[in-house]
């Protein structure tokens, strides 16, 4: 009898404790605000539970105020428990405009979801959070003043800047990016850290492969968009620095003539010739492990008076589509995460006067104010910095290589050859290769957009998995210990995203080097 009594206890527990269990539904991707009328928003659920989940009756429901909002909120068909929609384990739902790929619920034609600070949660019939999203919020910083406190836990700090979905027009590029999880299913409960802005996939899946890649252009003809990478308003295309045009750019985007690099030949510009702001991304995500080698023409003079422009090639994140020049004095709508080299000259009074280049760690994505002007917190980490105001305006080198948490820049030419190091912030192990480029100069002949050559992204492989120059022990042990795992780990040599064979035989092979 006490067994029997036993094993009905302890099967009473078990369905219990199944029948309690959450299920693992996320917010796959999103977009919120597009060119024209609005009218591709979308919201991609995922399953990435292990079992099938029955979301009839539940609810997507939007707001951007603690209480008497007016938002719009969406239902999925169904009383709850009918069975009307279930998923199965990685299957996607989609909720939107029909204008939408794969959309699975149309609930609209255009405004389903606001282009402001705004946060967007999905909940089970009876109120349970099963996951949710916040975004522009650094128009709103502190969100305990506009978020639910119930969804604040599945935020970190929100995805920070402002982001639009691109539909074709004479001066825009048809690029129709979303925010989307780095991979399907990936949960930090840090939107930040979690979503880049990416290619959109709504319907199927966001993974990515890594394809690295070298490029100097030569092989392609002036005008043509550059394989891997696309863009918010324009994409990326082939220029010769050596020749330039004028509004409307119709020979070549290229505002002014500069030198061949010394790789010579053809190049690529990053640039809305419209004006404003600009962002590039890779088409892949790179995981645990990235580099990027290239040359980039950068202009040292100082701006005129009132005039300033900003650039920031990234890795192991993403950028708003605007690209909000970051490092001003006040609260910044930028919105690149990862860490990158940013260059900034500006001449304003809400800007130090500087021509200066940093290695940054943005993290998850935050106010980049450094403390001057009016109030402002930073939370990004800044490297080291190099002054350019007595350089010459030229081509020079520009590398960065992430291991790991570990962090390596070089910056090279004329008389500078300078190495900075760090530690990058906690989760930063996936993310894009991007570019994000703002002026506001009056005159497009002064500007310096985005101009690289010889552009190289690769995935850093050897055997010093600590970084301290010497392939050792210490490496085999925690490629050892780590044996098997996925995720965020430097022990992943080759960054193909788990701890396998092929990383003990590059620490293996390579024991001893350095030492």
């Amino acid at each position: 009898m006490m067994n029997r009594w036993l094993m009905s206890t302890l099967g009473a527990l078990c369905a219990v404790g199944l029948a309690m269990a959450q299920p693992r539904i996320v917010i796959n991707e999103f977009a919120y605000d597009d060119t024209g009328t609005d009218d591709v928003e979308f919201v991609e659920l995922y399953n990435a539970d292990t079992v099938p989940v029955d979301i009839s009756g539940w609810i997507l429901e939007s707001g951007d105020q603690l209480s008497g909002d007016n938002n719009p909120d969406y239902t999925i068909p169904g009383a709850p428990g009918s069975g009307t929609v279930v998923l199965q384990p990685g299957q996607f739902y989609v909720i939107g405009s029909g204008n939408v790929p794969n959309v699975n619920l149309v609930v609209g034609d255009n405004n389903l979801f606001e282009n402001d600070n705004e946060w967007t949660a999905l909940k089970m019939p009876d109120g349970t959070v099963v996951d949710a999203i916040a975004y522009e919020t650094n128009k709103a910083p502190d969100l305990t003043t506009w978020v639910p406190a119930n969804i604040i836990p599945q935020l970190g700090r929100g995805i920070w800047g402002n982001y639009i979905t691109l539909q074709g027009t004479a001066s825009i590029d048809n690029t129709l990016l979303s925010l989307q999880r780095w991979k399907d299913g990936l949960d930090t409960n840090d939107n930040g850290r979690d979503f880049g802005h990416m290619p959109w996939t709504p319907g199927a899946s966001n993974n990515t492969t890594p394809t690295p890649f070298s490029d100097n252009f030569n092989a392609r003809n002036v005008y043509d968009l550059v394989p891997n990478l696309s863009g918010s308003f324009r994409a990326p295309r082939v220029i010769d620095p050596t020749q330039f045009d004028v509004p409307p750019y119709s020979t070549t985007p290229n505002p002014n003539a500069i030198p061949a690099s010394p790789d010579g030949g053809n190049a690529m510009i990053a640039w809305d010739w419209a004006g404003g702001g600009n962002m590039v991304t890779s088409t892949f995500a790179f995981q645990n492990r990235a580099g990027y080698d290239l040359y980039i023409y950068i202009d040292t003079t100082l701006p005129i008076p009132g005039e300033l422009e900003a650039w920031m090639i990234g890795l192991m994140g993403t950028c708003g589509s605007f690209f909000n020049i970051p490092f001003r004095c006040l609260v910044n709508a930028s919105g690149p995460t990862g860490v990158g080299w940013l260059f900034k000259r500006a001449n304003t009074a809400n800007d130090p006067v500087e021509v200066k280049l940093r290695l940054v760690d943005a993290g998850p994505g935050g106010d980049s104010n450094p403390g001057c002007g009016t109030a402002g917190t930073q939370q990004w980490t800044v490297f080291g910095d190099i002054d350019l105001s007595n350089a010459v305006s030229g081509w020079y080198r520009l590398q960065l290589e992430v291991k790991g948490n570990k962090v390596i820049g070089r910056f090279s030419g004329g008389d500078i050859d300078t190495t900075i190091e760090g530690t990058a912030s906690a989760g930063t192990c996936i993310g894009a290769f991007y570019i994000g480029y703002r002026e506001a100069y009056t005159t497009d002949q002064f500007t310096n957009p985005v101009r690289i050559d010889a552009l190289s992204l690769y995935i850093p492989v050897d055997g010093d998995v600590d970084g301290n120059g010497c392939v050792d022990d210490a490496d085999l042990l925690e490629v050892l210990f780590a044996f098997g795992n996925t995720g965020c780990t430097r022990a992943d040599v080759n960054g193909d995203g788990i701890v396998d064979d092929a990383d003990l035989l590059t620490v293996l092979f390579d024991f001893g080097s350095g030492c």
